[in-house]
């Protein structure tokens, strides 16, 4: 049996070899209360195997860590490649001969573990004999601030968690049929929102993407005779109030309502409480503005929300008017509620200058107009940046599945490097989308996939993907940390490490040794 070690930012595939350099042990680098993992990888290049378990030795004085263990499993498209991506669950994983199969351990380091480094012995039962390795955790005396407090970047992803669930008695969705068969607001249904709250938080997405035109019409909103608007917040009040029980956010994302890109109409309501289509412009639509952003605003104001708000106008508009419509009409009736935008082309992003409070371009579009942002920076609005699809080049950062998953984690310390405080990526779960899912003639490999469908046990599964975006968010914080006692320090890390979007170091070993040079800086002046 061939068996070793590799790290969290390895790409490790069913064709990967054990390397001359690969052993059983590996040392894992970790602040307090952060997530570290590493790789365990198997090949029988003579017969086929069994795996039965995975079993640890937690040493007495490692304490407040906890640990779990995924298997990989491949994602195939009309390539033939396999990619590995998808982190599943398994008592048992069957492997043929001549493939590597690669378990994932994962830890959680708590806030009140124990610096040190200790050897963790963890041993992989299969079918031909156990096999061990010895993952050392090295824990330093740094704490890494959480995610919904002190933590300085913003992660938001549009998330969909109601157009795949009908209402009781609604017909069925076909996107919606081979993955989860309970409706809207059933209590199988709060139950699967509370698995996305908590993976949400262990993900470390602290911007609560809400749809809330559905959860308005869900509740009983609806036109009057009169020409106004009745708007129940009931739904949205116990949507909100759920996903921050179980989470960990600061930040509230209102979804547009404005149609995307070219879009001139504005979603509204009737008179039985549908969603329909209006045309901005017109009176009524100057009416529903007034009673929609004004609504928002004295409720969120209400529940104390207020200071937790982000309106997002129309997403990736293409022409400034209807976009700076809004914007009015945010001016208007939300004062002081920050509007930000995913925009993807520059010319557009230069058009909404003064108005937009949050820019959020797309990550070429950053690149092309770097001094652009830089200057709206100084001039104090706030630069996020976002992935959508494009660009799909492979010498872009991106979060495909055909891509390395380090680049998902690449792109946060890209953030660090050129001062952006926070990241979007549109999809979350748009499972049912066969142009960016798992659909073998899929373009955009993976793109609306960074969770998984786990229908069996009402959850989510997660990606390779998304771990090593944890891993990216991680980093930035302690990148972060460090820059307020050494920001040259920070700097000159960073820029080994990436220097944009395009330009960044393709050695897997090299983010793992800059984040424990960043923890080892952070140890010497907190000490």
């Amino acid at each position: 049996m061939h068996f070793w070690c590799k790290h969290s930012a390895a790409e490790v595939r069913s064709n990967t070899h054990k390397g001359e350099k690969d052993g059983s042990a590996l040392t894992l680098h970790a602040a307090r209360d952060m997530r570290v993992a590493g790789q365990v990888c198997l090949r029988h290049v003579e017969k086929p195997f069994t795996i039965t378990g995975v079993s640890l030795d937690m040493p007495a004085a490692c304490t407040d860590v906890t640990w779990t263990y995924r298997h990989v499993e491949n994602v195939i498209y009309n390539d033939g490649v396999p990619y590995p991506d998808r982190l599943v669950i398994k008592d048992t994983v069957a492997v043929k001969m001549n493939v590597t199969h690669v378990i994932w351990v994962l830890f959680d380091v708590g806030e009140r573990a124990v610096p040190g480094c200790f050897d963790i012995p963890v041993t992989v039962h299969t079918d031909l004999g156990d096999f061990q390795a010895t993952l050392t955790l090295q824990i330093f005396a740094v704490t890494l601030p959480g995610p919904a407090d002190e933590g300085a970047f913003g992660h938001e992803y549009f998330m969909n968690t109601l157009d795949y669930f009908p209402k009781e008695g609604a017909m069925k969705r076909k996107p919606c049929e081979p993955f989860y068969e309970c409706n809207r607001y059933s209590p199988a249904w709060w139950e699967l929102m509370t698995a996305f709250a908590r993976t949400l938080k262990y993900l470390r997405v602290n911007s609560l993407y809400i749809a809330v035109m559905t959860l308005l019409s869900d509740s009983g909103s609806k036109k009057l005779p009169d020409g106004g608007w009745h708007l129940d917040f009931t739904l949205l009040d116990k949507y909100v109030e759920h996903f921050f029980k179980h989470g960990a956010f600061k930040y509230i994302a209102i979804c547009a309502i404005i149609g995307a890109v070219n879009g001139k109409t504005i979603q509204s309501l009737n008179e039985q409480g549908g969603i329909e289509w209006i045309e901005i412009g017109t009176s009524e639509a100057e009416a529903w503005a007034e009673a929609f952003y004004g609504g928002i605003y004295r409720h969120f104001e209400e529940k104390g929300w207020l200071d937790l708000l982000l309106m997002r106008l129309q997403d990736e508009p293409h022409s400034k008017d209807y976009w700076l419509w809004a914007r009015e009409k945010c001016r208007r009736y939300m004062p002081g509620v920050i509007c930000g935008e995913p925009i993807d082309t520059h010319a557009v992003g230069r058009e909404l200058a003064g108005a937009c409070d949050q820019y959020i371009p797309r990550l070429e579009v950053y690149h092309a107009g770097m001094d652009f942002y830089n200057e709206r920076r100084e001039m104090g609005d706030e630069i996020w940046c976002y992935s959508c699809c494009f660009p799909q080049e492979p010498w872009w950062l991106n979060k495909f599945i055909d891509l390395p998953h380090r680049y998902s984690r690449l792109i946060k310390w890209g953030c660090f490097s050129q001062g952006i405080t926070g990241f979007l990526h549109w999809g979350f779960n748009h499972w049912g989308i066969s142009l960016y899912g798992l659909h073998p003639d899929a373009r955009f490999k993976g793109d609306g996939f960074i969770v998984y469908p786990d229908a069996e046990r009402n959850d989510l599964g997660l990606s390779a993907r998304a771990i090593a975006t944890v891993d990216g968010i991680q980093e930035y914080e302690l990148l972060k940390m460090l820059s307020r006692y050494d920001p040259e320090a920070a700097k000159a890390i960073s820029q080994r490490v990436i220097r944009s979007f395009r330009d960044f170091d393709m050695n897997e070993d090299t983010v793992n040794d800059a984040r424990r040079e960043v923890l080892e800086g952070l140890a010497a002046y907190m000490a």
